[in-house]
């Protein structure tokens, strides 16, 4: 019997893995890494988050001036609907460039969305003498800062996203801290994916509205009206959601994902209201909608599948470069629980442009 020996060298070479095996190896570690740098700076933006929240001071709230009818029937109580979009804060728009067709600036959004708030309260009023009206609801569906995602933004801005979004926030509080004083219960539900905070070039899919300056507006919000203890903040950090009023379910959503040009995509948008519609009829109940609620269009309309808000900041360059004209606009409406929504209006904000001496 003749004995083989084999060296050190040749029983590694034996025992060492394939190719194929060393690749899908490096390509885990590689994964396992990025992963790693991934979490830490995740952790430290919520940390830098938290202590900048944590900073901030609450609004502090006002006497009560709603007094519930005497005689009421719950099941007729109604929720008055304000539909708050497209705000762009922080955007300049000269009036030269575009013809005198429109302007914009930090201070007319402010004035626009002040004024929209003491006209929409008293039209509640009015509505109260012949309903009960105990609750008010902000549908909010992004876009309430102008961002950084085209160049011409970046420097034509009035200032950086970060104190666009920090302010944007202080805005929508104090909307809602004049609200509250005036029902029983103020809820905002806040759609946190949109399209001008983004953080990417590319809109993305997971943690979309994580990543993004909505997110950071809707906290300065919520931690703003921490001392009003009839006012509910309801942070979506997601696409979409569906939201529950007086029995009507509205599924609100930004718009941006619907594809289309240069104006209403009718056949995009009633191609996402199809699709929705059949994913959901095997889903749970509560993904079940009524309505769909965007923004992104910067002008109202109205169909019977879909609601579209305006805009605070009206038309910009690159509406009227495409032929389009919107007058800043605002929507709200009144929601029975048996008969639905019912007198949609549409609330033209220029009108408040002269309290900022525009």
């Amino acid at each position: 019997m003749i004995k083989q020996t084999v060296s050190l060298g040749e029983v590694k070479e034996a025992l060492r893995p394939p190719e194929r095996i060393l690749a899908l190896q490096a390509e885990r570690d590689q994964i396992a890494a990025a992963y790693k740098d991934y979490k830490r700076e995740h952790g430290q933006l919520e940390q830098l988050m938290a202590e900048v929240l944590a900073a901030v001071p609450a609004i502090e709230p006002r006497a009560p001036i709603y007094r519930p009818p005497k005689v009421r029937r719950v099941e007729s109580d109604l929720a008055a609907v304000v539909h708050i979009t497209d705000a762009h804060y922080g955007a300049v728009q000269d009036e030269d460039e575009i013809e005198g067709f429109g302007k914009y600036s930090p201070e007319l959004s402010r004035v626009r969305q002040y004024g929209l708030m003491h006209d929409w309260l008293d039209w509640v009023e009015m509505h109260r003498l012949g309903y009960a009206i105990p609750e008010g609801r902000f549908l909010v569906t992004g876009d309430l800062i102008s961002g950084d995602i085209h160049d011409e933004l970046r420097v034509t801005n009035a200032f950086p996203a970060p104190r666009q979004a920090v302010e944007a926030g202080e805005i929508l509080a104090k909307q809602a801290a004049m609200a509250a004083p005036h029902f029983e219960r103020v809820i905002l539900d806040i759609i946190t994916d949109d399209n001008h905070g983004r953080l990417t070039r590319k809109p993305q899919a997971k943690e979309c509205g994580v990543n993004n300056w909505m997110f950071v507006v809707a906290s300065m919000t919520k931690v703003l009206l921490a001392g009003h203890k009839n006012v509910t903040v309801n942070i979506w950090p997601m696409p979409q959601k569906v939201v529950e009023v007086c029995g009507r379910h509205y599924l609100l959503n930004h718009g941006h994902d619907v594809s289309g040009w240069a104006g209403f995509p009718y056949y995009g948008i009633e191609r996402k209201a199809g699709r929705e519609a059949i994913k959901r009829m095997n889903g749970p109940d509560v993904t079940r909608f009524d309505k769909i609620v965007m923004g992104h269009w910067h002008a109202p309309m109205e169909h019977p599948v879909f609601w579209i808000g305006g805009s605070v900041s009206g038309t910009d360059a690159y509406d009227h470069k495409q032929g389009r004209h919107a007058e800043p606009q605002q929507v709200s409406w009144l929601v029975h629980p048996r008969w639905g929504e019912f007198d949609r209006t549409c609330w033209k904000l220029k009108k408040y442009d002269q309290q900022a001496g525009a």
